[in-house]
């Protein structure tokens, strides 16, 4: 049957705006023609787009049997496109996704295994502590991590120079006593992300837990009572006694970093990317290791890694593009944050002065987040009790008491 002219335009409208799609989200950094069995599909996120492309560059020159089709992903989009690729068995060749959602794939066997692309080139022992060992299970590993990140203390130099104060915090005490002294009718000592992504918030609160007791076993956590009402304290007595400001209840990560930098909020525990944004608007900040109970304190290491699916069509050229994106030289050109290889911490844009801190808080006190996904299903609840607790609604131990209760409900014995 013949299509009308009118239909027939239309369709060819459809087709071509279709096409057009499909050059804009996926994109072949070769020039070159070549057939399905020599490509490698790699999904990357938006933020590493333009240097996974130099890169790409590089490796298929190395590589002329080889090239590399590039499809964009958003940090909004991600997880459920991975998820759903996973599932229906129609993945990508590699795949840029977060540390936290790898344990899942892992336990649904939807991964292959890596663990031959470590060795002498790319020891284990050359990556965070523990980063590697929450990416394996059953002495097998599935995934490369490449970039890693860690809060520190940020703190307003002026501000702790007009108070007296001649140096950061080491402990928790002396971050409470610092946080008063340093708290006017326009300035509070501290503050906490109570709004925005639970997680932020929940991150801070097992940071305290697991300086006092808490651990994390295969990417589970491991709950004390007296670390979790200790955590409760240290976040709710703060706002409760007026240091931390009531502005927390309405802030995330980006407005506290605002407040900072308008001189409203003293210090608090960040990411870098505020330290290298105070740095950029010639803001008087500081940088220092979080404090914890006696010295200091231990935090999460949270990050993105890749991976080679199970169903990948081209496996072992995956294989040979996560090895070289493994590099030291590589992982240093691509990450933003920090490199999840310790000599690829080496590289001169992780040694500013502002960045030493986290170089320190990662390479020596920190440890990976959990990424067991009945502990991701938690967080929201684990949230509203460190908000409860702020909020003086519910005492520390009626909050610790829930929080145990739910562990032990979600989490399984132990707790």
């Amino acid at each position: 049957m013949s299509l009308r002219p009118r239909t027939a335009t239309l369709m060819g409208v459809v087709v071509a705006i279709v096409l057009a799609f499909a050059a804009v989200v996926v994109q072949s950094v070769s020039s070159g023609s070549k057939s399905s069995a020599d490509a490698v599909t790699w999904w990357v996120p938006d933020w590493d787009w333009d240097g996974a492309t130099a890169l790409v560059k590089t490796f298929e020159s190395e590589n002329p049997s080889l090239h590399v089709d590039m499809v964009r992903t958003t940090g909004d989009t991600v997880a459920n496109r991975v998820s759903v690729a996973l599932d229906a068995g129609n993945p990508p060749d590699v795949i840029t996704e977060s540390v936290a959602r790898t344990k899942t794939y892992m336990d649904k066997g939807q991964l292959s295994d890596l663990t031959d692309l470590y060795g002498p080139d790319m020891p284990k022992s050359d990556f965070s502590p523990g980063l590697v060992d929450t990416l394996s299970a059953g002495g097998r590993t599935y995934a490369v991590p490449y970039r890693w990140a860690t809060n520190a203390l940020i703190y307003n130099r002026d501000l702790f120079a007009k108070a007296g104060i001649a140096h950061p915090p080491t402990t928790w005490a002396e971050f409470a006593a610092d946080a008063k002294k340093l708290t006017t009718s326009t300035v509070a000592g501290t503050a906490w992300p109570m709004q925005g992504d639970p997680s932020d918030l929940t991150l801070r609160f097992l940071d305290f837990a697991l300086q006092n007791g808490t651990t994390i076993d295969k990417g589970t956590p491991k709950f004390t009572e007296a670390s979790v009402q200790q955590a409760l304290e240290q976040i709710g007595t703060s706002i409760t006694d007026g240091y931390a400001t009531k502005s927390s209840f309405e802030l995330d990560n980006t407005g506290i970093r605002d407040l900072f930098l308008q001189g409203r909020i003293a210090m608090y525990l960040g990411g870098v990317f505020d330290a290298d944004t105070a740095v950029d608007q010639k803001f008087p900040v500081g940088t220092a290791l979080a404090p914890g109970p006696n010295g200091p304190g231990v935090q999460e290491g949270t990050g993105w890694t890749y991976l080679v699916p199970k169903e990948a069509s081209n496996a072992d050229g995956a294989k040979k593009l996560v090895s070289f994106l493994g590099r030291p030289a590589n992982m240093a050109a691509l990450t933003l944050t920090f490199p999840a290889r310790l000599s690829a911490m080496r590289d001169a844009k992780f040694q500013t002065p502002i960045r030493k801190a986290y170089g320190e808080q990662l390479t020596k006190h920190s440890l990976a987040a959990p990424n067991d996904p009945r502990w991701t299903t938690m967080i929201p609840f684990v949230h509203d009790m460190v908000q409860a607790v702020a909020l003086g609604s519910k005492p520390p131990q009626a909050g610790a008491d829930s929080i145990l209760s739910q562990a032990r409900k979600s989490l399984g014995g132990g707790q």
